[in-house]
């Protein structure tokens, strides 16, 4: 079992090595997804996310994830051949958590120096993109 601190972690690095292991037929659990950044210049990223939101419609969707787990979760599903036996099942041994839960709070978890920022002046953390994208009216 992996488990990997997300941290100061870039969210793309996380996603590529969670998936890369689950496919590898490891179980795979990131913890603190809140502290997950993307790089990049903040209303960009919101507006690329906005974007996602405004597609479809109602009944129809795309339904773009919100939650901090979800958009986790999402951007790993990018990284699998979900629509293959190998992919789904390798994308359902991924758990995302916002916090450390109680199983995993003996373990402290994995954190590669590759996955770590390299001090980016521009950056969005995964919590504060999600509290703009839940309270967004669409």
């Amino acid at each position: 079992m992996v488990v990997i601190d997300g941290k100061d972690c870039v969210l793309g690095r996380v996603a590529t090595y969670a998936a890369k292991a689950a496919l590898e037929g490891e179980s795979v659990s990131i913890i603190n997804a809140g502290e997950l950044v993307i790089i990049g210049d903040k209303n960009n990223i919101v507006n690329k996310y906005r974007e996602l939101l405004e597609m479809g419609t109602m009944a129809k969707g795309p339904f773009p994830p919100r939650t901090v787990e979800g958009i986790v979760k999402r951007t790993i599903r990018g990284m699998l051949h979900r629509k293959t036996p190998k992919g789904r099942d390798a994308l359902r041994r991924v758990r995302v958590y916002q916090g450390v839960p109680e199983e995993l709070k003996a373990n402290p978890g994995l954190t590669v120096a590759k996955m770590k920022m390299d001090k980016p002046i521009h950056k969005v953390k995964i919590a504060e993109l999600s509290n703009i994208l839940k309270y967004r009216e669409v």
